[in-house]
């Protein structure tokens, strides 16, 4: 199935009302948005839609659909809507479904560098929501089904101790993804798991065994050498989120209040593990810029800042990797009466999943 792309809402307004120091906004400094470098693809529930970022414009390419990765020539960008997978064509406004692929399910994916297969985690087959996810390999017009890991146990359903968010190194060796602090045994996908592609040689990079309550959202550097991941940490108790938490065998469950969540850098094996952002907020989905030298990650740090209780929304923010010269690279801090693109929706709107191409 084939589908046009309907009108699009420039961001030049948008920019306007951003960058506009008078009338009701009154936009102080720290909200003013800056471009970068390069194109950026991102989700954002402002209508649900996928959007471009590019030269300072902001593009809707969707009116639905989000978690988009870009392909290796940045000429198309793959998104989810769903359990199903497309590809939107930047130079002909068209979308097409990957049919072949969608009968297996896949929620969150990406692509292998040369653009052939896709890793993606799913129930499987029969969509069995009693079993947790896992991760799949295949190639994009749906054959060569692999399954790479074989997570049973934990709880049921949507809270599974089972497989998120995969990453395909640039490189094309290995893959990343969250997991279970402890296979099969405790609760969530709290730790940072490797695998080769091949499914050979999974290791636990990062779990909860030293200072996180957990550590999520992984993702790779251009050169695979180093990876970028969210994290909550243990003594940082000032967040406003709960999250559950059990001894190290899965016993003993608990409700505690979570700290923020701040982005962190490691090797790529785990190691020397540095924090990169440290303003209290919550900062989610990293990508590293093209170069690797930069991180594009969302926050709700304008929402935090007005005391939001359970603050959701969140733009798009660029900081360099030793966590020095922060911008703002997208602004839904508006009423809904200022958002043009759905002012029926939400006051605070959410810009996520960044993935950054040249």
């Amino acid at each position: 199935m084939k589908t046009k792309r309907l009108p699009t809402l420039l961001s030049a307004a948008i920019m306007m009302l951003s960058l506009c120091s008078c009338g009701k906004l009154n936009v102080s400094a720290e909200d003013k948005v800056v471009p970068v470098e390069g194109q950026i693809t991102f989700s954002s529930d402002r209508g649900g839609c996928q959007f471009l970022l590019k030269n300072g414009n902001m593009e809707r390419l969707t009116i639905e659909g989000g978690a988009g990765r870009f392909s290796a020539d940045g000429k198309k960008i793959y998104f989810r809507k769903g359990f199903e997978l497309y590809i939107y064509n930047l130079d002909t406004s068209i979308t097409d479904s990957l049919g072949g692929l969608n009968k297996y399910k896949p929620f969150e994916f990406d692509l292998s560098p040369d653009n052939k297969k896709v890793v993606f985690v799913s129930f499987g087959l029969k969509f069995d929501y009693d079993i947790p996810q896992n991760v799949f390999t295949m190639n994009l017009d749906g054959t060569d089904y692999k399954q790479l890991t074989f997570f049973t146990g934990g709880p049921k359903g949507w809270n599974a101790a089972g497989a998120a968010r995969p990453r395909w190194s640039p490189d094309g060796k290995m893959i990343l993804f969250c997991g279970p602090n402890i296979i099969n045994k405790s609760n969530g996908s709290d730790a940072i798991y490797s695998i080769k592609s091949d499914g050979t040689d999974l290791k636990k990079l990062i779990g909860t065994d030293g200072d996180f309550i957990f550590a999520r959202e992984p993702t790779w550097s251009p050169d695979s050498k180093k990876i970028a991941f969210v994290a909550c940490l243990k003594n940082d108790k000032q967040g406003y989120e709960y999250t559950y938490t059990s001894d190290a065998d899965g016993s003993n469950p608990k409700k505690e209040i979570a700290g923020y969540h701040y982005i962190f850098m490691a090797n790529a094996d785990g190691s020397d593990i540095k924090q990169v952002t440290k303003k209290q907020h919550d900062d989610k989905t990293p990508a590293f810029s093209p170069d690797g030298k930069k991180i594009c990650f969302a926050s709700c740090r304008h929402y935090t800042k007005d005391k939001i209780p359970n603050p959701i929304g969140s733009e798009l923010f660029v900081i360099d990797i030793d966590g020095t010269n922060e911008i703002r690279l997208t602004s839904s801090y508006l009423a809904p009466e200022h958002n043009i693109i759905s002012p029926h929706l939400s006051k605070y709107p959410s810009d996520s999943d960044p993935d950054w191409h040249e």
